[in-house]
């Protein structure tokens, strides 16, 4: 038979039987495994996790929708709107996609204490600090290290990020979050100022008393929108629970270290055996002969000579007797 024809018939049994004499090889690929996962977990740097949740900030009074409803007496209405749309605030929408950027990472590059901090991010003892940052090597770094994970179906965001130092982790998540909202609050501020010079000049060549009072509206809305960012809270993230970090070290995980390299060895020293002794895990077929085929020929020949006709009782059991014998 064919090695496939052979590998198509192997059983539970044989599976085992393959492990079995391939048992030493098996022992050699775990002990080796086993020597690596030791040598990895005491030679790798032990993180801490620290995370830290957020959620959009609360817009105080709408100003986004507000001049849409130019009547003060709809102070429920407008709550209500402010309430229904925080979950989609663009503020909060920007800061997910921003505080990886190269302008937030310039910013975290100006405090010394986050340079020094960077240094002691090593994976192994072995490996070599990186001594000197650009923004963007640390946009990169934020991106691939610090992520925003769902907090159920809620709007909250979870910033979860791994560093050596427990202390370091807490701190580097807090000015994370303070430049980003910083650099947007800058340029809401910024983009208000512009709108208010704007209209001011517009409400100025306007002598339509319409037009002018849909001017002053609309300028009295950005006055308030630079107001609010001029406030000190939080603008586009609010921190609804302070960094924290493990109580334990989460990396390496010593459990899945030492489990996935012994497999692996176990599997690399059984590979290796098979390679060598391809005749011993060939199945069934390298070790007990396979049944004969039965011949077509006997099932048909008559004891007249006759091919067509059929057997009679006597002969098909004597056929019969025949074939048992040649299986058993």
């Amino acid at each position: 038979m064919s090695a496939d024809h052979n590998m198509q018939g192997k059983t539970l049994r044989d599976v085992f039987g393959d492990l079995w004499r391939a048992k030493y090889a098996l022992a050699l690929g775990m002990v080796f495994g086993l020597v690596l996962a030791a040598g990895f977990v005491m030679s790798a740097t032990p993180h801490y996790k620290s995370h830290m949740l957020i959620s959009p900030a609360n817009p105080m009074n709408s100003a986004e929708t507000s001049s849409l409803m130019a009547d003060d007496n709809l102070f429920a209405l407008r709550y209500l709107v402010q309430r229904v749309g925080v979950s989609n605030s663009s503020e909060f929408l920007r800061f997910e996609n921003t505080y990886d950027g190269a302008s937030v990472a310039e910013v975290l590059l100006q405090d010394p204490k986050i340079v020094s901090g960077l240094k002691l991010d090593q994976a192994f003892e072995f490996s070599d600090a990186k001594e000197n940052w650009n923004a963007a090597e640390l946009s990169s770094y934020i991106d691939d290290r610090v992520k925003l994970e769902p907090v159920g179906a809620s709007a909250m965001r979870r910033m979860v990020y791994l560093h050596p130092r427990a202390d370091f982790g807490q701190y580097f998540l807090n000015a994370i979050h303070a430049a980003t909202d910083n650099l947007i609050r800058k340029t809401i501020s910024t983009e208000a100022t512009q709108r208010i010079v704007h209209l001011q000049a517009s409400v100025r060549q306007t002598n339509n008393p319409d037009h002018r009072r849909a001017l002053t509206s609309l300028l009295m809305e950005q006055e308030r929108l630079r107001m609010l960012a001029s406030v000190g809270t939080p603008y586009a993230a609010a921190v609804v629970e302070r960094p924290a970090s493990s109580a334990k070290t989460v990396w390496p995980s010593a459990a899945l270290v030492f489990a996935a390299f012994i497999a692996v060895g176990g599997l690399a020293g059984f590979i290796i055996y098979s390679a060598f002794n391809p005749a011993a895990v060939q199945g069934r077929g390298a070790h007990s002969p396979a049944a004969k085929p039965v011949s077509a020929k006997r099932w048909f020949k008559s004891d007249s000579g006759n091919a067509n006709r059929p057997l009679s009782g006597q002969a098909f059991k004597a056929l019969s007797d025949d074939e048992a014998r040649d299986v058993g």
